[in-house]
């Protein structure tokens, strides 16, 4: 259940028990309602191989138990195509490739009345950018003139031009055969623009969204023609005309006519809120990264976001990796050839859900709560925060270093390098490579001290809450003992 904020009154006789380290027993309070009509994450079971149907279903649930009702399943190039089975050999492993789990996994999201998108790139990412194995003629051209350099993550390729025949009915085929073929219960589409290039051949240069917006619309409307007012999420690329910053280049967004049927998606990195178009479409929807690095002031930031450009969902990012990487990712080398732990967190054992786990499960709340009120006191956080995860009798002590730790498995963590007290041998790496100096040294041991004092606090917690933080905790002390210890000695 979900209190709102406290009366002034509730809120001093709080204050003053709490400053004592002991939680208040709040009576019952109604319940508001939801902020956003679309709750829930932003997801890429894609590149969690090890991950199958019973660890998925697990995220379900959770879902359903925060109240959420929307996902999103970025599935291209993590089910076994039959017309394209080069977009899945790299991922051979993968559990859906392997017993193709996800159509009754949307079954288990309807029963939890969760509505399931699918997710693709096109032209790009993952499984759409191994067709130029096949077909090199279909590479983009970078602004050099010359044809694109692999990129990825987890699934490294090359962008395809969509000013090609070819690689708009690929585009199309591949996309019906996901969605009609795999997945027919689905209830729409996701259709993530290109994040980090665009094609600069003579047939595309400044007109490459008109041509991938004609690609957009005909993958819409076949759509549409088998599920008339299906949700399909598009980017505002196509639309406002708008200058865009890439990782690699920039590029001008398309004035295409919009349908407003379509839900729109914006994010901090390459798509600012557009209130015009906002304001025509079915639904527009907010993201962040903060969920999946455990940032919980970033998680308010991201519902107050939304709120304030008037969108109708906040689906931020709840993404975890499991995939050996092949190639150097974000300029870190040790990370190559070694499995990716989801979220860090080794105590896990593999293919072993962990939504549950204690980091995860505040992240979750947080979300939950600042849907419901963007302007959630840190107060009433805490007190939700330490009512349903420690129980009634919970202490400040404990919210604060549940906290500390979501800080510390936060730190420095990207999408596919681990927060460094997780992971000791790259720490390990960064120090013989001269990029681990003394200030971070020094960091990284007070992080580690604290730890330590979480694990012995709360060894005999009365709380089950309590116990499985100083576990957590422990666990991560345990990584740093011996020769991983003088990593972080001083010279």
């Amino acid at each position: 259940m979900i209190q709102p904020r406290l009366s002034r009154r509730r809120f001093l006789a709080t204050t003053a028990v709490a400053a004592l380290g002991v939680a208040t027993r709040a009576a019952p309070a109604p319940t508001a309602g939801p902020v956003f009509a679309q709750r829930g994450y932003y997801l890429l079971p894609n590149r969690a191989p090890t991950l199958g149907l019973s660890a998925n279903r697990d995220l379900l649930d959770c879902i359903a138990e925060d109240g959420g009702n929307t996902v999103i399943l970025w599935l291209a190039g993590g089910f076994k195509s039959r017309k394209f089975p080069i977009t899945w050999a790299y991922n051979e492993t993968h559990e859906n490739v392997r017993r193709d789990f996800v159509a009754p996994l949307i079954r288990h999201a309807h029963d939890r009345g969760i509505q399931v998108l699918l997710g693709f790139t096109p032209f790009g990412y993952d499984g759409v950018n191994q067709y130029p194995l096949e077909h090199p003629e279909l590479k983009a051209v970078g602004p050099d003139g010359r044809p694109v350099a692999g990129f990825g993550i987890h699934c490294w390729g090359w962008n395809l031009c969509p000013a090609k025949a070819t690689a708009r009915s690929f585009m199309r085929e591949y996309v019906r055969e996901m969605a009609e073929d795999f997945c027919p219960e689905a209830d729409g589409l996701f259709i993530e623009s290109s994040d980090y290039a665009i094609c600069h051949c003579p047939d595309c240069g400044p007109r490459f969204f008109d041509h991938e917006f004609a690609c957009v619309r005909a993958i819409s409307d076949t759509f549409w023609q088998r599920r008339p007012g299906a949700t399909i999420v598009v980017y505002p690329h196509y639309f406002s005309g708008a200058k865009l910053k890439f990782s690699f280049s920039e590029a001008v967004a398309a004035k295409q006519p919009f349908d407003p049927r379509w839900t729109l998606f914006f994010t901090p990195h390459s798509a600012a809120p557009e209130p015009q178009l906002i304001a025509q479409a079915k639904g527009s929807w907010w993201w962040n990264e903060a969920p999946s690095r455990f940032d919980l002031a970033k998680i308010q930031a991201g519902a107050q976001k939304a709120r304030s450009v008037h969108c109708t969902g906040f689906l931020p990012s709840l993404e975890c990796y499991s995939y050996v990487p092949t190639h150097d990712e974000f300029g870190e080398p040790w990370l190559t050839g070694r499995r990716q732990v989801p979220f860090g967190m080794g105590w896990v054992p593999e293919g072993t859900s962990p939504y549950r786990e204690l980091p995860l499960r505040a992240a979750r709340l947080a979300y939950r709560e600042f849907s419901r009120d963007p302007d959630l006191t840190e107060g009433a956080l805490d007190e939700a925060l330490g009512r349903e995860l420690f129980g009634r009798a919970w202490t400040v002590a404990q919210v604060r270093d549940l906290r500390e730790l979501c800080r510390v498995l936060g730190t420095d963590r990207n999408w596919t390098v681990p927060a460094p007290l997780t992971t000791p041998g790259l720490v390990a790496a960064r120090r013989a490579a001269g990029r681990l100096d003394a200030a971070k040294r020094t960091f990284l041991r007070g992080q580690l001290d604290r730890v330590r004092s979480i694990a012995e606090a709360h060894r005999n917690s009365a709380s089950p809450g309590g116990r499985d933080m100083a576990r957590i905790a422990q666990w991560l002390a345990d990584q740093w003992r011996g020769a991983n210890l003088q990593t972080l000695a001083d010279a």
